[in-house]
Order: C-alpha cells, then structure tokens, then sequence
C-alpha cells in the first residue's frame, strides 16, 4: 500500500470512530475570549490585542491565553498580560492529561476551545485587532439560535477536494472557513469541537488535503449535523490584512495577516486600519517594560535567588566600565533587565561559584558580563564582549531598598503545577513542595494569597486561597535521645542516632 493510500485509509477509519464516539458534555463558567499565543513574537501581537481591548474598547471580557510550556511563556510575560485579565493556560500538562496529540499552534486552536474554561468562548487569533468591544457578539441572534458562528475565507473548497468522499461527506463546492475567529457556545457542541480536535490531530494526513486547521471545523460540523451561523459578507482583503464584518456587513475584526507587530521594528501603517495609536501605544509600553525574549533564568540554589532578591530590591545601580561613561541599570523581577537594558544586557541572574556568587548579565545566548561581588559589596568584573574589559557595579549612594519581593520560584511552582489551569487542578504533590520552600524562604503564603487577589476569575481566586491555607512547612526533625553504644578492646564512644 501507498502511503497516500494508507493516509487515506487512516481518515477513513477516523471519520467512522468521530461518528460511533460520544463524547462527554462540557462545562464551563460565563463567555470570553480564547487566545493561542505562545513564544515572544505571537505573545508580542497577543499583548497589544488585549491591551487595546482594555484601555481603547473598555471590554471587560475575560481572556484565556493558551501556549506551550515555559519556553513559549516566561514568568515576566505572564506578569505583564495577566494583570490585564488574561488567564494563562499551559497546554502541556492539559495534552499530557487527555493524551491528545496536539503538537504546534494551528492544532492547539481547537484543543483550546474544547477545554476552554468559559461556558462560551470567542477565539481570536492574536493578530486581531477588533473594531469594536467583540462581547456584542454574544448576543447576536444568529450566534443565540445556532450556538456558533464561523467567518468565511476568500477561498472555497472545492468539489472535488478528495476529502469529502473519505470522510463520508457529499461532494459540494463550500465556503471555506477563516479560523482567525470563532464564536462558540461549548455547551452546545461539545460533539462537534472534540470532532474538530480528532480531525487536527490527523493533521500529518488532512493537512495536505485542506489549509491548516480552517477547514477541520467546517467538516467537523458537516460530519455531525451540527448547526452554525455563516457571517454572510466576504472579509474585506489586501496583502497585509483580511478585515472580517459583522451580519450587517460592518467592519469588525480586523487581521493582521502579513502586518503583524514587531517588537522593536517599524509597524506597517495600513490604509483604513482603526485603533492604530492604542496599538503602537501598547507596543511602547510593551518595549519599554519586556526585553522582546521568552527568556528564563537556568536552575540556581535558593542561595543565588535570595541574592537576586536583594539585588531586585536594591533598585538601580551604576555599572562602570572602561571604555564608556558610566550608567544607571535597574536589575528587574523575573530575570529581566529594565532601565540600562541593552544588546548583551537584556537578562540577568546570579549563580553560586564556589562559596560565592556571580552576577551575569546576558542578552544574546552568551554572557555579556559576569561579575563577583567583594567584601565591600561591589560587583567586579569583565565585559565579555570586545574589546574585553573590566567593569563594576556598585549601588545608587542614597537610594533607598525597596520592600522585598516574595521569591520568584513561587510564581513557577504555581504555574508548572497547573494551579492557574488544567484539568488536574491543585495536586497534593505541588502543596508538599511549597511547603518545602515554605520552611527554608519567607513569605510563600502570602505570595499565593497575594497571587489571589490578583485574579479576575473567582475560580483560579479560591483555589489559590485554598491552597496557600494547605502550605503548612513541615516540622523540624525530632531529636532522638537515644545513643548506640560500641565497646571495643581499644576505645568506648557514644554516638547519636
């Protein structure tokens, strides 16, 4: 057998599985937006459509942002989108759980819909900028008779497209599906999104038939019978962006196909584009507070990061070197470098080095400067770029600390943990090694209660509360009283147990 012939067997036996199968009905809590945004340059474009939604539309719609694991997400991107009311979801403990095989962005768009938190769920791709507040869409009666509604492409697919026969679908000529957006009651379709998920983890067979994932959630649809809304206005198109409408036939989604933001490069200005000042306002704000990288630190003691506590709190310092004028940097939360950021000084840590510690400021995937800090508290070393120079660090003369930030290894617990999300919710296994933490670094239950209060939704508050009254640090070792005594012709000796 060929492999197309063995391809096409395999989505013939898929088809006929989605069909015997019935799916469990889902849950969920309220309406808001689904986002799949994971490594620094979709997480740029994710950031900008939801700051533009709070301070340009004043939506209040809460916003899930899906991604995979630490290298597509660090802990100073989720600090600065979660205050926004984004809830972040690591996709990766929640495939791991399902056993699912959802490898890269395009299959992890349904995945995300189909365990999305929300009851129902608009998903954006992170692109988008919309026109006007999307929560409006919600109560379209379209969207409230069907319980979904799907945007059209400027393509179709047509009739003899050789999936319809292998999925057991009538030949037809159909509107093809822009997946860019999706409105979705999950209550309602729960049947139809898992579909979509199974004909997505085909994606080594059908993707060579249909363009990506668009087209998975038409045929899911077809193949169960299940109903949708069609927005009956083609998107309006250039090269750089397709501008989707509402069912009046007025602009509302506006998709940045081949415009996307770039962080610290020039942004394609667009003829007609709307909200453009927010947008290069919230990129400013996002260069100004980012250094562009998912970038986390590498493992270190607790020792290392207690230092890095104390340099955070410190705020700004003076970096000298040899060869150009002296400067202030601020040596920020989660690794990044704020002000006197550079090339080969976007991120920073400090690691142990034989009984003492090294400061290392990098930017580029090498170190730019590794520095040793004396008796006398000031960092000394070398700039490891040519030329090759000495430099130090030495704190600003009057600057006042600032309250000591709770440890950062918190926060990473948390989210590795899936305390923010996931099917698994709060496991035993995640309140013991805080617990660990707690008995050897201060403040680990009011970081998780502090966390709390930081949420937008009242389910990830209460679980985080409930967690941090469970983080009790376990009881020192009792003493033992008892010795063993040995007696030998030479010598007598107690030794404690």
């Amino acid at each position: 057998m060929t492999d197309q012939a063995a391809a096409a067997e395999r989505i013939r036996r898929l088809a006929a599985d989605i069909r015997a199968s019935s799916p469990a009905p889902l849950q969920g809590q309220g309406r808001g937006l689904v986002i799949v945004a994971g490594g620094a340059r979709i997480f740029t474009n994710a950031y900008v459509l939801v700051h533009m939604l709070r301070h340009a539309l004043k939506s209040e719609l809460p916003v899930e942002l899906w991604y995979f694991g630490q290298a597509e997400v660090s802990a100073a991107m989720a600090a600065l989108i979660e205050p926004l009311g984004v809830r972040l979801v690591d996709a990766n403990p929640v495939i791991a759980a399902t056993g699912a095989n959802i490898r890269d962005g395009w299959q992890l768009k349904s995945f995300a819909l189909l365990h999305s938190g929300f009851a129902e769920a608009l998903l954006l791709d992170a692109d988008q900028v919309p026109v006007s507040d999307p929560a409006a869409c919600f109560d379209w009666p379209e969207y409230v008779e069907a319980g979904a509604v799907f945007w059209p492409d400027i393509v179709d697919l047509r009739r003899d497209n050789a999936i319809w026969p292998l999925l057991g679908l009538e030949a037809q000529r159909a509107v093809s599906l822009e997946s860019g957006q999706m409105l979705v009651d999950r209550r309602r379709h729960a049947a139809a999104l898992w579909a979509a998920v199974r004909l997505n983890e085909a994606a080594a067979d059908l993707y060579r038939l249909i363009y990506g994932d668009k087209d998975t959630y038409l045929l899911a649809w077809q193949m169960l019978g299940a109903p949708y809304a069609l927005v009956p206005h083609r998107p309006y198109t250039d090269e750089f962006m397709l501008v989707q409408r509402d069912f009046s036939g007025n602009a509302l989604f506006q998709h940045r196909t081949n415009a996307k933001w770039q962080y610290g490069g020039e942004q394609r200005k667009l003829f007609g584009f709307q909200h453009e000042a927010a947008c290069l306002a919230a990129m400013a704000e996002l260069e100004r507070r980012w250094s562009g990288h998912a970038f986390t630190a590498p493992d270190r003691s607790l020792g290392a990061r207690e230092v890095e506590q104390e340099l955070i709190a410190a705020g700004e310092f003076v970096l000298e070197s040899a060869d150009e004028p002296a400067f202030t940097i601020r040596l920020g939360e989660h690794a990044e470098v704020g002000s006197g950021r550079a090339v080969d000084r976007r991120h920073w840590w400090v690691e142990d080095s034989g009984g003492s510690h090294k400061l290392v400021l990098t930017g580029s995937g090498r170190p730019g400067y590794v520095l040793e800090r004396g008796d006398d508290r000031i960092w000394r070393g070398q700039r490891h770029r040519v030329p090759i120079v000495d430099v130090s660090l030495y704190g600003v003369a009057g600057a006042e600390p600032a309250a000591l930030p709770a440890p950062g290894l918190v926060d990473e617990l948390l989210r590795a943990g899936g305390a923010f999300g996931g099917p698994a919710g709060v496991s035993q296994q995640l309140v013991d090694a805080l617990g660990l933490i707690a008995a050897v670094l201060p403040g680990v239950r009011e970081r998780i209660a502090t966390l709390a209060g930081l949420q937008t939704d009242p389910i990830i508050a209460s679980r985080l509360l409930d967690l941090a009254e469970r983080v009790t640090p376990p009881p020192p070792p009792s003493r033992v009283d008892r010795t063993l005594k040995f007696e030998t012709g030479y010598i007598r000796a107690e030794i404690p147990e």
